[in-house]
């Protein structure tokens, strides 16, 4: 007979909606997971775990599900159910600033003792997104301690109980959660985690600690949720019976009683890091791939000890490799420095009752939503691939500005600054108008890569470019299976029969499923990063398919290229900025230089702008060739007979939906319409152009697998120019938004 080796069992149930969840997917994923798992918690009275749900899900509970909410205070009163606390808005820890850190972890603690005095003393981290100061952070809120994934400690860190951190001085526990035996639920029986559990306690391991996402049992995936809350015979029921069966070797604790019961395994310093699926996204395609090829590898027992010091880049990387992420962080770092004004101008004034504390409590909540860690990362099945997640958080960080602006008397001014918005080291120019702000980036072929409209609000030009994603190299094989099939899983017949891989210090890789077939014939790569007015010089053989598919057709070298700014005006009813570029374009065998010059202009008292640009032919010899203007929209990333452009040519109007081509000359005017959101964004032409139309479709992650996601819509205008030598042309483009 083997002997039962005893081992401590620490369940971490992490229920996780961000800030603008719909309501109506907020009810569904609480019926289908959250409802059903207070439910058989309350039924398996042997079960104990500790519980996190973030502060919007709480809200909503507390609002809509009174009766459920009562069942779970009972059974943290019971001491049975231990709650951690968190982030609030279900922030990065590691990409907002200390304050609002603070912040959020704040109202978290005040949201649980306003109901029933209970006091957190654990703190669960949005994407196990770490940074030494953390330790700090969460220490100076009376936290002591917090959950993160093996990979991220070190070497020769096992998971196995908790291990003391600290920061010039302030201690703090971290608990390491097993990931490789967690990646197997619910996709194997529960005989064989039990089986797991087991050989890592025949190892040595004193308690073990598993964290769950409480949407991996079919919150929004395609899994079916009835498979794993199905009564008696659902999953989630089996796994805590099984559980509960081997209670005289496997001891289930909270992660406060493992905490006061049992001595620190060791020391360790864990550098900056995420969770294993947002960091190898954070590396690009590539990268990113090479890295996941690199980790079987070391898995399979090559490189050696090597392999132990094998980490992945923490999320800051994210920043570098994904331009839509690193906007919208920048943005939300000026409207917390914002907030922050509002709140030092209260303090000053010394007065308690000062009408804009109720303003900034406002302001300061919409911030923490647009710090909802999903639009800052890759690599999870609802992150920042998914318009609707950025568009949502936009919409936060811009009401939290205009709220914070509006108190500061700042409204109704026109502002135009040269500063580096973005971070990378060149300046771009910022205009406010009191209608909607705009930045264009002299770096970036001149375009304009922010439209951002204080009324809806939201970034017109909110635009993830289609880049190489690590899952793409995978499509052939994954293409190859039937998509969503899991393999067979085969009850071990030996108790003490290993369940895992030996090989303790590697990481479980991410799991990848396809959503539909085809795929790999949908996968089409950008070269340059999307914005609006980018100048194209288009070679002769360009057509609408080579330019959705991003073929090489430039003929020119103004694609994305350094332009300089000329001039800045500024009066009371405009703002203005002109930018041009001296660049080269081949005809043939020839090369030509041709200078582009642009001037945006920003009118004050609606919302409108006026482009001009001025193309010049910089020698003696004629110049024949067809220049297009590339304009990129996108907000939310929705489709429908709501959303759509409407084309006017030759006094003839006709509509289109945004998922369609559109091929047409002789327009002189497109207009990008949102019934939802009330709005018609007009595009006039002083000139009538050609216009080549399509979605723009990344290949990402999405609840039900690996599918298209769409981003916006691509329009380039175009003409057909002839330049005598020396000799300049004018173009005109006008645009203006009618909001309801």
């Amino acid at each position: 007979m083997v002997r039962m080796q005893s081992i401590g069992l620490a369940l971490v149930l992490h229920h996780t909606q961000p800030p603008g969840t719909s309501p109506t997917d907020l009810r569904r994923a609480f019926e289908r997971c959250y409802l059903p798992m207070i439910a058989v918690l309350d039924d398996c009275p042997d079960i104990t775990a500790s519980v996190h749900w973030s502060g919007p899900l709480l809200e909503w509970m507390d609002r809509e599900a009174p009766e459920a909410m009562a069942s779970l205070l009972a059974m943290v009163r019971s001491g049975r159910i231990e709650v951690l606390g968190g982030m609030f808005g279900g922030a990065l820890l590691s990409g907002v600033p200390e304050r609002d850190a603070v912040g959020q972890l704040t109202v978290q603690q005040r949201w649980w003792r306003a109901h029933g005095d209970i006091k957190p003393r654990g703190a669960w981290l949005p994407f196990c997104a770490w940074d030494p100061a953390a330790v700090r952070i969460l220490a100076g809120r009376g936290l002591q301690y917090t959950v993160l994934e093996e990979h991220q400690m070190g070497p020769n860190v096992v998971a196995d109980g908790w291990y003391l951190t600290e920061r010039e001085g302030t201690p703090l526990g971290v608990f390491v959660a097993d990931s490789r035996i967690a990646a197997m639920i619910p996709e194997k029986q529960p005989t064989r985690i039990t089986h797991a559990i087991h050989t890592r306690a025949t190892e040595g391991v004193r308690c073990l600690t598993l964290a769950i996402a409480v949407e991996s049992f079919g919150a929004a995936l395609d899994r079916s949720a009835t498979a794993c809350f199905g009564g008696k015979s659902g999953w989630v029921q089996r796994f805590f019976e099984v559980l509960a069966e081997n209670k005289h070797w496997l001891k289930l604790v909270t992660l406060s009683t493992a905490y006061d019961r049992m001595r620190p395994t060791g020391r360790v310093y864990p550098p900056a890091s995420v969770s294993l699926p947002v960091a190898i996204h954070a590396m690009g395609g590539k990268a990113g791939y090479a890295f996941t090829t690199l980790l079987k590898g070391l898995r399979e027992g090559e490189h050696g000890p090597l392999g132990a010091w094998v980490r992945p880049p923490a999320w800051d990387a994210t920043l570098g490799t994904h331009p839509e992420v690193n906007r919208l962080h920048k943005r939300m770092l000026r409207a917390s420095a914002d907030v922050q004004r509002l709140r030092n101008a209260i303090r000053e004034s010394k007065g308690e009752l000062d009408p804009r504390m109720l303003v900034l409590e406002e302001a300061t909540l919409a911030l923490y939503r647009g710090q909802k860690g999903m639009a800052y990362v890759h690599g999870v099945d609802v992150g920042a691939q998914d318009a609707e997640v950025r568009s949502e958080a936009w919409r936060n960080v811009l009401l939290a500005e205009r709220l914070s602006a509006a108190a500061l008397g700042d409204i109704g001014k026109l502002k135009a600054e040269l500063i580096d918005a973005d971070l990378d080291g060149r300046p771009e120019h910022v205009v406010r108008t009191p209608h909607w702000q705009g930045v264009v980036a002299p770096g970036l072929g001149g375009g304009l890569v922010e439209l951002s409209v204080f009324k809806l609000p939201g970034n017109l030009l909110d635009i993830r470019s289609r880049v190489e994603e690590p899952e793409h190299a995978q499509l052939p094989a994954l293409e190859a299976t039937e998509a969503g099939t899991a393999e067979p899983d085969d009850e071990p017949t030996t108790q003490g029969e290993p369940a895992l891989i030996p090989a303790r210090d590697m990481p479980d890789l991410p799991t990848v499923r396809v959503a539909e077939d085809g795929l790999c014939d949908h996968i089409h790569i950008d070269r340059y990063q999307r914005a609006s007015f980018i100048d194209r010089f288009l070679a002769p053989d360009a057509t609408l398919e080579s330019l959705r598919t991003s073929g090489l057709v430039e003929a020119g070298d103004f694609l994305n290229g350094e332009y300089t700014v000329l001039q800045q005006e500024f009066t009371d009813a405009q703002a203005a900025c002109t930018l041009a570029r001296d660049g080269a374009m081949s005809e043939g065998a020839a090369l030509k230089l041709v200078r582009v010059q642009k001037r945006f202009g920003w009118l004050r008292d609606r919302p409108a702008l006026d482009v001009r640009y001025e193309i010049e032919n910089r020698m003696h010899d004629p110049v024949h060739t067809r220049f297009g203007i590339e304009l990129n929209f996108g907000i939310g990333g929705l489709r429908g007979p709501d959303y759509g452009l409407e084309v006017l040519r030759k006094g003839k109007s006709k509509t289109f939906g945004l998922d369609e081509t559109v091929d047409l000359s002789q327009v002189r005017e497109v207009i990008w319409f949102d019934r939802h959101r009330h709005f018609r964004l007009r595009i006039q032409l002083e000139q009538a152009a050609h216009v080549w139309s399509w979605p723009i479709e990344t290949i990402s992650r999405t609840p039900r697998g690996v599918g298209r996601v769409f981003q916006g819509t691509c329009l380039i205008f175009w003409w057909p120019v002839e330049f005598q030598g020396s000799e300049a042309k004018t173009l005109e483009l006008g645009l203006a938004l009618e909001t309801a």
